[in-house]
């Protein structure tokens, strides 16, 4: 009798967790390498999505204070976090994760406008809903579901249902996720891997994970894909194992931490890369900066950064949900300062050089895109690229052994290729970025809102492309002209995703709704604003 109990839980336990790994078809999707693809059609155009955070629980007209949960739920937040009423596609600058219908209508406003005009996806992660609500705490059940279901929307919108059954591919275009701090369980902790979180996503996203790299994610959650074949090569970083909150590592000085591991792998990737003449996206949930990384990570990656400048054209990272851009430079990885530049104008007068010459190779610029979640305006962005295709090889092998620990000087002497720095093939010339007013949609709760243009990076910032040259001449117009310009209006405007009316107005006082409406999206919350 005690053994027939016992093979009875173990077939219950084995079933339940086939319901978290199951692919998401009975005939999984498959994908035949880009490189076996004769023709590779360019459309020029990619997709940079994260931080959707998908909140089962999300119940519309309810207090922002119950986080959307209907139930109260006190906050050590700012009192103008807690204001507003729930709204039926989301509520703006309120402490609430994203209701499921804002999360169908982003990727039906995708099918719709874009799945036939991308080249790849970057999604740099965050699919499960934040744990910040005691009366209905995560589980781990749910924070992989959430992720599975993300997941599988991204396979329904860009990928082909009908020729899954076929042996020849690709079904879907190139999409590269990558770990955020809530998509494990418990948040920010992830250790050493193999493991049973790192298991549990790989069976999650194995579609997406080339052949051939499987072992490796396995082991650490990273891995690239070429989503142009010798050409362009998007690398997916784990940077729990750089972030200063997960306790279960110790950064990367130690040789046998997964931080020092990863760094090592990216270091071995990129020399690869060089050598077969290719470009390099970098992209990952939490940025590179002394806040967020430990001391000994952000040194190597901005080391890294600057080593590779030839051929890194962009640094792609979310997790902040403030739509922003920032340096790493050649000075602060020497001096390695930790000091928090709290306004972020101090941070660009900060990295210019004294003089009106600057030299590009000593910058590296990481973008940090806005996300899904309302945590101002729900936002993502599609990017134009360069695909007019160098003949001659622009890239020369540089035969000198070196590490991640090189000199930044001796290694910048090494290099004369200037590609961060100028427009060339495979360069990110700008971007589109999309956003939906929730204020405007809540009022019109049976009508699905669509995603319109924010702005773009050629009218409101005059940017002719997107290389390190470009967005320093823009620092310096921010810089020059002035806090009471037009322009730093417009990059503070755009940093809360167009709620910064709305975020001041709840931040008074005596904070009232519009009279024009009933209680609707007018009250809501901001996350932190330091840099």
């Amino acid at each position: 009798m005690v053994v027939s109990l016992q093979i009875f839980y173990f077939i219950a336990l084995s079933f339940l967790l086939s319901l978290v790994i199951t692919p998401f078809y009975v005939f999984e999707p498959k994908t035949t390498p880009l490189e076996d693809s004769t023709n590779v059609e360019l459309h020029g155009n990619f997709l940079h999505i994260l931080d959707f955070h998908p909140d089962p629980n999300y119940v519309s007209n309810v207090t922002a204070r119950s986080r959307c949960h209907e139930v109260f739920q006190d906050t050590k937040r700012p009192q103008h976090m807690k204001k507003g009423i729930s709204g039926p596609w989301g509520a703006p600058a309120t402490v609430c994760d994203s209701p499921l219908s804002l999360i169908d209508t982003t990727f039906e406003w995708l099918e719709n406008n874009w799945k036939n005009k991308l080249d790849f996806v970057i999604w740099t992660g965050d699919n499960a809903r934040h744990d910040n609500d005691d009366n209905f705490p995560r589980k781990p059940e749910e924070v992989f579901m959430l992720n599975r279901m993300i997941a599988e929307r991204f396979l329904k919108t860009f990928g082909d249902e009908k020729n899954f059954r076929k042996k020849r591919g690709p079904h879907f275009i190139p999409i590269i996720p990558s770990i955020g701090n809530n998509d494990i369980h418990p948040n920010n902790i992830i250790s050493s891997g193999p493991n049973d979180v790192l298991t549990i996503l790989y069976n999650i996203w194995s579609p997406f994970i080339p052949k051939g790299q499987h072992k490796t994610f396995l082991n650490g959650g990273y891995f690239y894909t070429e989503v142009i074949p010798n050409k362009l090569m998007v690398v997916s970083l784990n940077t729990l194992y750089f972030y200063k909150a997960n306790t279960a590592v110790n950064g990367c000085k130690e040789a046998d931490q997964p931080g020092t591991i990863e760094m090592k792998w990216l270091n071995d990737i990129l020399k690869k890369a060089r050598k077969r003449g290719m470009k390099v996206y970098l992209t990952g949930h939490v940025a590179p900066r002394a806040k967020q990384y430990t001391r000994s990570c952000y040194r190597r990656y901005g080391r890294l950064a600057l080593k590779f400048h030839d051929m890194i054209l962009g640094h792609f990272y979310g997790h902040s949900n403030m739509d922003h851009f920032f340096f790493i430079d050649a000075k602060s990885i020497r001096r390695n300062t930790r000091r928090r530049r709290k306004r972020l104008i101090n941070h660009y007068n900060k990295v210019l050089p004294r003089s009106r010459e600057f030299v590009e190779k000593e910058y590296a610029v990481i973008h940090i895109n806005p996300s899904i979640i309302p945590t101002f305006f729900p936002a993502l962005r599609i990017f134009k690229y360069n695909t007019t295709v160098v003949t001659k090889g622009d890239i020369k092998e540089d035969t000198k052994k070196d590490t991640i620990d090189d000199d930044v000087d001796s290694t910048r002497r090494r290099r004369r290729d200037r590609s961060s720095a100028t427009n060339t093939f495979l360069t990110p010339l700008g971007y589109t970025q999309y956003f939906i007013n929730l204020t405007h949609a809540n009022l019109y709760p049976n009508i699905t809102p669509e995603y319109t243009i924010e702005y773009t990076t050629w009218d409101d910032y005059r940017m002719k492309d997107l290389t390190v040259s470009s967005w320093l001449q823009l620092t310096q117009k921010i810089v020059s002209r002035g806090l009471r310009s037009s322009l730093w209006k417009k990059i503070q405007e755009h940093l809360m995703v167009g709620t910064r009316s709305l975020i001041r107005r709840k931040k008074k006082k005596h904070y009232e709704p519009a009279e024009s409406r009933e209680k609707g999206p007018e009250d809501y919350l901001v996350s932190e604003l330091a840099f």
